[in-house]
């Protein structure tokens, strides 16, 4: 009887013992598929809405990337090289999304102070930043105001008139005036056309092009452009923020072309006279 009530005992116990074994199984597994289908479910929430880059290497090699996802939130990540300094900086933050257009809520985007930008001709521009700075869209599926291919006009750089920063006592009565595609053909063709004839300007394949179309008081649509030869310090750098030279002979040309009459308001060689 001793030795039976002992077999009992030691059955019951195994029993006992596996059947805890099997609810620690159990619950281990379910753990992992909870966390599984949160961790999907996190994934799901947090889609990548835009990333834009702003790279270049002139004298110092800048890396800067903007992520915004599908939950309101972004992150800015900025790499910085000089020959004594590096820098290494991740700015996070919320935004709101309307459209084509984002505002840095409740806080400016610490990068620059900006807070709104839009989404404009495959660029996302900081319109009230404490610099004029755009960064190039590399993917996104938020909608973007594209009047512009730039496809078929290599070395052009199209910005737009803003009165926070362009707001000499000259630029008063502008205006911003979005190009399309056309009119900058249009642009292009007399542009070629009055470098081939001008012998003092280089040949129009070997200039970087920069420009910004407004109108003025009298509804004429002027265009100021800026040519600066291809070097390795702009190559990149010219089709983010406007770029400004002192001297440089006609590696340095501003003019003015008048897109409404057809006709150059002026040509000045080594920048603004």
């Amino acid at each position: 009887d001793f030795k039976c009530l002992k077999t009992f005992v030691y059955l019951s116990v195994r029993q006992n013992f596996m059947k805890i074994i099997l609810q620690i199984t159990l619950m281990t597994l379910l753990l992992i598929f909870s966390s599984c289908s949160k961790l999907e479910k996190n994934n799901k929430q947090k889609e990548i809405l835009l990333t834009s880059t702003q790279n270049f290497n002139n004298i110092k090699e800048v890396k800067r990337t903007l992520t915004i996802f599908s939950d309101s939130t972004y992150t800015f990540i900025e790499n910085l090289r000089e020959p004594n300094h590096n820098k290494d900086e991740t700015f996070e933050g919320l935004v709101k999304i309307n459209k084509d257009s984002i505002k840095f809520h409740p806080f400016k985007l610490d990068f620059n102070n900006a807070e709104t930008a839009v989404l404009k001709n495959g660029f996302i521009e900081f319109i009230d930043g404490e610099n004029p700075d755009r960064m190039k869209i590399e993917k996104t599926t938020l909608p973007v105001k594209n009047n512009l291919n730039l496809d078929k006009f290599p070395n052009y750089a199209v910005f737009t008139f803003n009165k926070n920063f362009d707001n000499g006592e000259w630029q008063q009565d502008y205006s911003n005036y979005d190009l399309n595609t056309r009119e900058l053909s249009v642009i292009d063709q007399f542009f070629k056309k009055e470098f081939l004839k001008n012998k003092k300007l280089r040949n129009f394949d070997e200039y970087l092009k920069q420009i910004v179309a407004v109108k003025n008081s009298r509804n004429e649509i002027l265009i100021q452009a800026r040519f600066f030869c291809k070097t390795s310090f702009l190559l990149e750098s010219y089709q983010y923020y406007e770029s400004d030279m002192h001297d440089g002979g006609n590696c340095n040309i501003y003019l003015e072309f008048n897109l409404t009459t057809r006709k150059f308001n002026f040509i000045n060689l080594a920048g603004m006279a």
